[in-house]
Order: C-alpha cells, then structure tokens, then sequence
C-alpha cells in the first residue's frame, strides 16, 4: 500500500506464479484493506491491473474494490496499455 495524498493510497502486489490460484492475494488483498480502513485516516483506496491479467481483477472484486475504467500507461515499446482500473471507498 502506497500513500497517495492523505486520504487515499493505492494496493499493490506481485506473486510468484508458483503460489498464484490459492487465495494469497485476495486473503492478503483483504488483510491490508481492513487494516488501511481501521488504523489510517484513509477513506479511498485504488489499485489497477494490466488488462492481460484477469486473475488480479478477480483479486480485487472479491477484497471488495470496484472497477470503475481504464487508465491508459505507457509500456516500454511506447505503446498505451488500458490498465483495468478499481476504487474502494471506506465504508
């Protein structure tokens, strides 16, 4: 999790292929939420994923994120990427 302004921050994470399809990241997914939400003054959390990897934005709708568009990113090759974009506000 990476502060963005003071009152949201971003979720980040990678794994390793030979752990992924256990629940690692939703479980982990979940555990930083909770904690963003109950010992921060954080109200808005984000996170994106890149649209080749449809495993993560499940990660994301079950720790309860939204998925609210696309943004754009620049590869190295200079080609645009439309990241799958996700928002959870504090409940």
């Amino acid at each position: 999790m990476r502060r963005r302004t003071p009152a949201m921050a971003t979720l980040n994470y990678i794994l390793r292929e030979d752990t992924w399809g256990n629940g690692y990241a939703t479980e982990a997914a979940e555990r930083v939420v909770r904690l963003a939400f109950t010992t921060t003054d954080l109200n808005r959390l984000e996170a994106m994923h890149h649209p080749a990897n449809p495993a993560s934005g499940r990660v994301l709708t079950k720790a309860g994120f939204t998925r609210t568009g696309t943004s754009h990113r620049r590869a190295g090759d200079g080609i645009a990427v439309p990241y799958q974009v996700y928002v959870m506000q504090n409940r």
